[in-house]
């Protein structure tokens, strides 16, 4: 029905496109092979599909604002005021043919000629930026490389001057070849000490045989060669052989007083002195004392003068025998250095190739990119330009058939939807069996009947959960809570489980609403806690508690910050310790020695530490933070948990080996529990505490018209929306009620846009200030006096901006709101119309 109702009112559109063709590469793209090189173009996405890219960059902000303040266009919204952004967006469609290098972009309107100018307005404005980038990218690539190049020639002269004194000092010319020489050599050297110590062995065997036939040391055979070499001493031992054998004779003849004998006696005396004169004066005193013991020596001249060979050739031997042992040993030496190096020197070619091949592709780039600074850098063209259209893509015959097809879609979706079976956990009972642990305690849910809900403030955003203890402590949902401590506390009476791990077994179960009331229970009794938001992922007790996130856990834990100096107190005996700013591994931070320290410290300064942690089905950091508490509890929230999730949970559970204290039933209605009775009493002493709170104040009709009637005169550009009361609403007519939906719509999308720029600004703010507390802390005296003064005006600065974020979040959610009503009045009054025609 609606959708007949909004076809009928829908007017024809047409659609102007035009294509664009793109080349494989440009020749600025051509050097991301040497960014891969070098470290200085690689892309951040090597697998991105560049088609896609483009596609992205047409979609952009940037074009799309250059496009609508384009004054030949003169685009305007409904109510005449500038075209947004987002209604732009939601008009214009860029996407690839497939299998091709062709990207269409198109743009829908009810204004055929104004369809075809916005694509190519859009197209000529894309192409232009498109150019400019692409000579951008050649400038800073011929920079880089201008400034790449001679520190590239340079290492590689460096690495080629140390490869050549390597060389030089090492005495290699060809180190393969020059290493086989090597070895070699030393063999040949080895080959000549066995044969010089074969020739030694010869030399002093001969020698000694001749010195024991001889009865003569070395020295005195050289001595007696010296002497038998002397022409006078060989005639007077001649003389004194010839008078000595004239003496036989003459004995043999006469008697020893025949004067015959006498005389030959005195002539041998007289040779034999004269002898010893001889010998003294050749060879010294010590040639007569060895001519005297060995007169015979003088006759073995040849035996004498055999040994004295024998030495001399011995000694010749062994001084050759110790040179080679010693240039043996150097070669050694040298042989045992060989392989370190060859691993500096083939090191050092290794680096010097490197630098030569890219000092190669660097220098061809460079040309490349000059002469591409002179070129259409550009890599599109464009194929086709958009033409005025002829044929609407959508009419009324159109709508009706697809208004009757979807019909026909949803309720055979629905009738299969209903025919699917529900594999989620249906009851309490069913949780405990799959599960088999024990329970602790069941939270009610706060919408399971009429006047249960929680008062809502003017301000609070209902997707944050209720501190019900903090601020209804009265009302019985409180109680549950405070029943749930009390369980915990006497869960074991031997040893109190102080340090808390409470997850859930997938998101959405209200682990962190649990987290949050329960350590405001078991504060309100007396115990000293600290609620820890472990969830680095998705974190919320910041939200819950309306703190500041920008200084936390995972800044204690990674940059070593006293903890006192980030824990908060919310409120008495509970401190909070908010997660801290976002880190790329939190299970790393998680998992650390400064972690178990950490928990070691607060659980000797606080009764309870509870750590609000992500649900399993996310991460392991529950797990991890399990095996260092004393427990964990599990939020359980039937029809939120498939069986096979629950079987996947408590598998996991086992496995990391920690300490299960129990289940926690969260949101329960009746229709998850056997005993009815506890709700509808819950219901009823909630509901006498809700008229107590709400006490003077009216939900009447006339009240809701009179909150859009002020909420309408917040809105600067709303001045449709401005003093209407519920009357005038009822009888405005329907153009004007569009006119003032299509004016709030445009006015919210404008303060979500500066809402999201405030946002970056403070991100900006709280790094700056934060840069300033690490300065402070490592400066000097003189220094921390101007930084302190610096981060006192940067903090001022911050919490300003903070609380201005505040306000225009809420001023958001009011307009939101009001947009919403409107909605619901047109959609009612269109309705009404469609009845009575």
């Amino acid at each position: 029905m609606l959708g007949v109702i909004a076809t009928s009112l829908k007017e024809n559109i047409y659609q102007a496109e035009a294509k664009l063709k793109f080349k494989g590469n440009t020749v600025t793209s051509s050097l991301t092979d040497v960014g891969k090189a070098i470290g200085g173009f690689s892309p951040i996405a090597d697998r991105g599909n560049p088609i896609a890219t483009e596609a992205e960059v047409l979609r952009s902000v940037p074009l799309i604002k250059e496009t609508i303040e384009d004054p030949q266009l003169n685009l305007k919204s409904a109510d005449g005021q500038k075209l947004s952004v987002n209604a732009f967006s939601r008009k214009l469609k860029v996407g690839s043919l497939p299998s091709t290098d062709i990207l269409k972009v198109s743009y829908s309107s009810e204004d055929p000629e104004q369809a075809a100018k916005i694509v190519n307005t859009l197209v000529r404005n894309y192409l232009q930026n498109n150019q400019i980038v692409n000579t951008a990218e050649a400038v800073s690539a011929r920079e880089f490389l201008e400034v790449q190049l001679p520190k590239v020639e340079e290492s590689l002269r460096k690495t080629e001057a140390a490869i050549r004194q390597l060389k030089e000092s090492n005495e290699f010319v060809a180190p393969a070849e020059d290493t086989k020489a090597l070895i070699t050599s030393q063999k040949d050297l080895e080959d000549q000490i066995v044969k010089t110590r074969g020739e030694l062995a010869n030399a002093e065997s001969q020698a000694n045989y001749i010195r024991e036939k001889l009865g003569l040391s070395t020295q005195e055979a050289f001595i007696l060669s010296t002497v038998g070499q002397s022409a006078e001493i060989r005639g007077t031992v001649a003389r004194l052989k010839e008078a000595e054998s004239e003496l036989a004779i003459a004995q043999a003849k006469f008697t020893d007083n025949s004067p015959n004998v006498i005389d030959l006696k005195n002539e041998i005396n007289s040779l034999q002195k004269l002898l010893e004169q001889q010998a003294s004066s050749v060879g010294g005193t010590k040639a007569v004392e060895v001519l005297r013991n060995n007169k015979s020596g003088v006759v073995q001249q040849e035996l004498t003068s055999e040994l004295i060979k024998w030495e001399a050739s011995n000694f010749g031997l062994q001084r050759q025998l110790t040179s080679l042992q010693g240039l043996a040993d150097s070669r050694q030496e040298k042989i045992k250095k060989v392989p370190e190096i060859e691993e500096k020197l083939s090191k050092l070619e290794r680096e010097a190739q490197s630098y030569e091949s890219s000092y190669e592709v660097l220098w061809k780039q460079l040309e490349t990119v000059k002469i591409a600074e002179s070129q259409d850098p550009g890599n599109v063209r464009v194929i086709s330009n958009a033409v005025v259209p002829t044929t609407p893509v959508s009419s009324r015959a159109v709508g009706y058939l697809a208004s009757g097809s979807l019909a026909l879609l949803a309720a055979a979706g629905v009738i299969y939807l209903l025919e699917i079976s529900d594999k989620s956990i249906k009851t309490i009972e069913e949780a405990k069996q799959l599960y088999g642990y024990t329970w602790l305690g069941v939270i009610p849910s706060t919408d399971h009947v009429n006047h249960l809900s929680l008062p809502e403030a003017e301000d609070s955003d209902p997707l944050i959960p209720k501190l019900v203890v903090r601020d209804y402590p009265s009302l019985p949902l409180s109680e549950s809570y405070r029943m749930l401590q009390s369980n915990i506390k006497f869960l074991n009476s031997d040893r109190t489980a102080k340090t808390i791990v409470i997850t859930s077994s997938a998101t959405q179960e209200g682990k962190s609403a649990v987290a949050a009331n329960l350590a405001a229970a078991m504060a309100q009794v007396g115990n000293k806690v600290l609620l820890v938001d472990a969830n680095l992922h998705s974190p919320s007790q910041h939200r819950i508690w309306d703190r500041y996130n920008d200084s936390g856990l995972s800044n204690v834990i990674a940059e070593q910050l006293d903890p006192r100096m980030t824990i908060d107190e919310v409120m008495p005996n509970l401190d909070l310790l908010t997660s801290g700013t976002a880190t790329l591994s939190p299970a790393t931070l998680l998992d650390s020695q400064r972690m178990r320290m950490l928990m070691d410290y607060w659980s000797e300064r606080y009764d309870f530490v509870i750590f609000d942690t992500p649900s399993l089905d996310m991460t392991a950091d529950a797990p991890i933070m399990g095996r260092m508490a004393d427990g964990v509890l599990l939020v359980v929230r039937p029809g939120f948990v498939e069986r096979s999730q629950a079987a996947f949970t408590k598998d996991m559970l086992a496995q990391s080996g920690i300490n299960m204290l129990g289940i926690i039933f969260n949101g329960i209605t009746p229709q998850f529990d056997s005993t009815p009775f506890y709700y509808q009493a819950l219901a009823s002493q909630q509901s006498t505490q809700q008229n107590r709170l709400t006490d003077g104040t009216s939900s009447s009709k006339g009240e809701l018209w009179d909150t859009i009637s002020s909420m309408s005169k917040e809105s600067k550009k709303s001045k449709l929306a401005a003093n209407l009361g519920e009357e005038e609403l009822q009888f405005a007519p329907i153009e004007k009620l569009e006119s003032m939906v299509a004016s709030l719509q445009q006015d919210l999308g404008d303060l979500d846009l500066l809402v999201r720029e405030q946002e970056e600004e403070l991100l900006n703010q709280r790094q700056k200030v934060k840069k300033l507390q690490r300065q402070a802390n490592v400066a000097t005296e003189n220094e921390r006096f101007y930084l302190e003064n610096e981060l006192s005006q940067e903090q001022e600065r911050k919490r300003m901006l903070d609380e201005t974020l505040v306000g225009q979040k809420r001023n958001l959610e009011k307009r939101r709101e009001m947009l919403h009503q409107y909605q619901q009045v047109l959609e009612t009054r269109k309705n009404a119309s469609t009845q009575i025609l």
